[in-house]
């Protein structure tokens, strides 16, 4: 057993050659993002504003810059991991994760590919949108292990009847956007495209840690199809509303019903931003009258340079979904903590409370968590070694009522870690 823990832990550790760590700085690109993006991780911000491999190859070809000129770009990131359960659980299968749910194994987590024009809802002329309209999009295609837990209804459907493949095929988001210039500038997006709620990401390279929380995998859904508006009222507060077909839902829908999703971001100051977004609407199948709520609420605080904290927190209520027919509600909250000792080393803690009593969200039970992870840039200054990260971690999760190993226990301690690399 010990073994394995320091064969999981050194994952990370085996790959790191000898470097001269830089001195602590402050980081400048991670401040921006959380001003511009308050309702986004600083964790693993990107500290180097040059281009991806990817692109840089592209460049090589002469095609880079016609990319540029029109604001396109092409970028990716593979991750594989691997995860012990020191309690050996029956059929191997981890209880109450969201994709690091397979004990004693290499996985081939995400191979992700995305192609994409990004535009800001801004009438600025700084920018180049003053007085005009302006067009972006994404698409996003997903490769691997992760992607049997995130189809949306009507898209590869068709994995659901062959449960022994274990990498498949999703298209993660594929949507059109519009800049309008109304006001202070309206973007409108139409298509496919992950949730706004929630502090953790399907993608893991905006996620302080390898493992997700309960409220990422539980309480809130990863996908949405529809169509929202965002409109900046001033340069502190931005507010998005929108139609969809509700949680997880894409080319088919399980009822015939809307829901109808929002979100506010307000930066208080430099170092404040507060995000509280929702979605309500009948989510139960062949159901159009039940009506699912969920609200989200992130605060993120950047105390230092180096110290970063966030916490988020969830309420849902599902009408008439408990065993008993009455109303199911969940609710949890998770903070963080990052703290960046230089640019190759940054220690990440999360600390959880869960909820689901009433068993709406299938776990029916009180859950905690505490997860302590270390992601390491083993070759900070290297423009292609800086994209990868190593990130390692120890995990223990506790339940009131027997939950893990099938039901027969009230503890669960993991080790695992995951290796990053984005181009």
């Amino acid at each position: 057993m010990t073994k394995r823990l320091l064969a999981c832990c050194s994952l990370g550790a085996g790959l790191i050659v000898p470097t001269l760590a830089r001195a602590q700085q402050a980081d400048p690109v991670a401040a921006a993002a959380l001003a511009a993006a308050p309702n986004q991780p600083l964790f693993l911000a990107e500290e180097d504003a040059g281009r991806k491999p990817l692109m840089s190859a592209i460049d090589r070809t002469g095609g880079g810059e016609m990319m540029r000129n029109i604001g396109v770009d092409i970028s990716g990131h593979y991750e594989g991991s691997y995860t012990w359960s020191f309690s050996n659980p029956p059929g191997d299968a981890i209880a109450g994760r969201a994709f690091d749910v397979q004990h004693d194994e290499y996985l081939t987590n995400q191979i992700d590919l995305a192609i994409q024009r990004t535009i800001e809802a801004t009438n600025d002329a700084k920018l180049g949108y003053k007085d005009k309209y302006n067009v972006g999009f994404k698409f996003e295609a997903l490769w691997g292990y992760d992607a049997r837990f995130i189809h949306a209804n009507g898209l590869f459907d068709h994995y659901n009847d062959d449960t022994s493949r274990n990498e498949e095929w999703d298209i993660v988001q594929a949507y059109a956007q519009i800049g309008m210039p109304i006001g202070n500038g309206l973007l409108v997006t139409l298509g496919k495209f992950v949730t706004p709620l929630g502090f953790e990401t399907i993608n893991p390279t905006t996620n302080p840690l390898y493992s997700h929380s309960y409220l990422f995998g539980f309480a809130i859904p990863f996908t949405h199809t529809g169509v929202t508006a965002k409109y900046n009222f001033t340069e502190a507060l931005s507010v998005t509303g929108g139609v969809v077909r509700g949680w997880d839902q894409a080319l088919e829908d399980n009822n015939d019903a809307v829901s109808f999703l929002f979100v506010a971001g307000y930066t208080v100051n430099d170092k404040l931003n507060l995000t509280l977004s929702g979605i309500t609407g009948p989510e139960q199948t062949d159901n159009n009258g039940r009506y699912r709520t969920t609200l989200d609420l992130i605060a993120a605080y950047a105390m230092s340079d180096q110290l970063t904290l966030a916490l988020n927190a969830d309420y849902g209520i599902d009408a008439s979904a408990s065993a008993g027919g009455e109303n199911g509600q969940w609710y949890g909250v998770a903070a963080y903590a990052q703290y960046k000792i230089n640019d190759q080393f940054a220690v990440n803690l999360r600390g959880e409370w869960f909820n689901d009593k009433d068993g709406v969200r299938g776990i029916g039970t009180n859950v905690y968590e505490a997860t302590l992870g270390v992601a390491i840039k083993p070759f900070p200054t290297n423009a292609l070694g800086s994209n990868l990260v190593v990130r390692p971690e120890i995990r223990y999760d506790y339940s009131e009522n027997a939950f893990f190993d099938g039901g027969t226990d009230n503890n669960q301690l993991t080790a695992g870690a995951d290796v990053i690399f984005t181009f």
